[in-house]
């Protein structure tokens, strides 16, 4: 009998010891998130903490993301920053920046915000989505958005053309969901090559057919050809015309007055985004 107690005893001890290394252990876990400093505040439809983001591509950002509250009375937050450093990761530091200190995007009790966030040195970005717009921007949907329709132009150096062509292709998707039209024109990534796939550029050909017609002339009328600078108007025409990564949006309006996009939403973690 007394062999029996013994055993239990030094087990009860050791149930008690790591009872107490739980409980000494287990505060720590709060407050390293707790300790982690909170993101800027956002004030504003467009916020560049990281001097990214070029101030026509923010007029246009601006204009849409109150175009889209509008008509529907969803919001749209774009934020870049340098580092979402010391936090974990940027999914983390994305919901934290969601709440905004309790002016969280969108309307309370609705949650029909998204927040875009971009961290420029840490080359990744976030589509952070409230509860109410996760139906239309689903997590597969934010992700394949990310990669496919804004890194292209991330990796150009173009943060305000991803970012809009980014905010764009959002706002479309829950202009369908809400049956509203923003009258908005379809937005294309940049595609490095592009019209190279199907074979020799017409620039190359051009090129050629000059070369071809120079060589058969010979001489003088070759000399000539060179002279009359119609190979320098040829290639001028090739330089011509291509446009900016993040032009041809239609809107020029500038920024409005004030903005009443942060009334308390909330994020549920939903969402996706890419890295490059």
């Amino acid at each position: 009998m007394e062999t029996g107690v013994i055993p239990r005893l030094g087990r009860a001890r050791s149930g008690r010891m790591w009872l107490v290394v739980f409980l000494l252990a287990a505060p720590a876990w709060p407050v390293a998130v707790l300790a982690q400093p909170a993101p800027p505040a956002l004030t504003a439809p467009v916020n560049d903490f990281a001097g990214a983001i070029e101030s026509s591509a923010e007029r246009e950002l601006d204009a849409l993301i109150r175009r889209l509250q509008g008509a529907s009375g969803d919001v749209i937050i774009v934020a870049a920053v340098k580092t979402f450093q010391p936090w974990p990761d940027l999914p983390a530091y994305a919901v934290k920046m969601f709440e905004n200190g309790g002016k969280g995007i969108g309307q309370k009790g609705k949650d029909n915000g998204v927040l875009i966030v971009l961290a420029v040195d840490d080359r990744q970005v976030r589509v952070e989505v409230g509860y109410d717009v996760e139906a239309f921007i689903t997590d597969g949907y934010a992700g394949e958005l990310s990669r496919e329709v804004m890194v292209p132009f991330f990796r150009a150096g173009d943060y305000g053309g991803g970012l809009l062509a980014g905010a764009t292709r959002i706002a479309q998707r829950i202009a369908e969901g809400r049956n509203v039209d923003l009258g908005l024109a379809p937005v294309e990534a940049p595609e490095s090559g592009r019209g190279q796939s199907g074979g020799i550029p017409i620039g190359v050909w051009i090129v050629l057919l000059i070369i071809f017609l120079n060589l058969m002339g010979g001489g003088r009328r070759g000399r000539g050809m060179r002279r009359g600078g119609r190979w320098a108007s040829g290639a001028g025409a090739f330089g011509a015309g291509w446009p900016r990564g993040g032009g041809g949006w239609g809107s020029s309006g500038g920024f409005g007055g004030g903005f009443g996009g942060f009334g308390g939403g909330r994020s549920g973690g939903g969402g996706g985004g890419a890295s490059w």
